[in-house]
């Protein structure tokens, strides 16, 4: 009766809430299973305690061979019935050295042991060093990457490190086991947490390079007011040789060509980054 009833009280906080937390990783290995392909996992300190991520642990995962489909395997628990007709969404937290080709597969009991295909997330990683929020579409799709009339989710296969749809392509991790990446806050959502203000503010504002390639220029809608812009290369390292010559207008004259991050703030507090190749 007591089992019942924690499994009905969790029901009701999830349909309350609309979430479902997966694993925070803060209680030791937690729902860690079934690594394959080449991969080392574990729960370690958070690398950078801040910005949207405050927790003291998360997941490090690390390579030791080369092959593209090197998995971590995460429990869900219990597992989640999702039917034929809903949609509902994957969200992780991710902090990698660069952009890293990402996908997962959604395992139900009767679709094989590593799910029936892989689904890429729907915004990419575009700060490097800092921790990014990533979304997955989960819905039911015979033909394709799920299939929940097969059963109840019980099982995440990520993919952290594919190397193909990422910019620059490549795979991020090295099969020495040198380089990390981390992931945590795995949770199932009801709703799509990219459409809100930072969705709302991507939409609002592009970026142009003009035509001698020595400035760009942020153009925006919608009345969006922009306090602040910074621009990083790469590796994570804030670039400082670039100026503001006219507003919303940068003089980047004195960069070498390669691809940037620019990250903008509005006067909300809300901020974005856009990629920016400087040619």
């Amino acid at each position: 009766m007591k089992k019942i009833t924690f499994l009905f009280l969790i029901c009701c906080s999830g349909f309350i809430y609309g979430q479902t937390m997966v694993d925070d990783f803060e209680s030791g290995a937690g729902g860690l299973v079934a690594n394959a392909g080449g991969i080392t996992t574990a729960v370690v300190a958070n690398p950078n305690p801040s910005g949207i991520n405050t927790t003291a642990n998360c997941m490090e995962v690390k390579r030791s061979a080369t092959q593209w489909w090197i998995l971590a395997g995460v429990n869900v628990t219990p597992d989640l019935a999702i039917s034929d007709t809903e949609t509902k969404y994957l969200s992780m937290l991710v902090y990698y050295p660069a952009q890293p080709d990402l996908a997962i597969r959604f395992d139900a009991p009767d679709d094989g042991s590593n799910g029936t295909g892989t689904v890429r997330a729907l915004n990419a990683y575009t700060t490097p060093n800092q921790w990014q929020e990533i979304v997955f579409e989960i819905k039911d799709n015979d033909t394709g990457a799920t299939s929940f009339t097969h059963g109840t989710l019980f099982r995440l296969s990520i993919h952290p490190d594919i190397g193909f749809e990422n910019d620059p392509a490549g795979q991020v991790l090295d099969a020495a086991g040198t380089i990390a990446g981390y992931i945590d806050q795995i949770q199932i959502l009801d709703s799509n947490p990219l459409s809100n203000k930072e969705f709302e503010l991507e939409k609002n504002i592009s970026i142009y390079q003009d035509a001698s390639r020595s400035n760009f220029r942020i153009q925006t809608k919608n009345n969006v007011k922009i306090t602040n812009v910074s621009i990083y290369n790469m590796l994570g390292s804030k670039v400082n040789n670039i100026s503001k010559i006219d507003t919303n207008v940068y003089d980047i004259s004195n960069l070498s060509t390669g691809l940037y991050i620019v990250k903008i703030l509005d006067d909300r507090g809300v901020s974005i980054s856009k990629k920016l190749v400087k040619r």
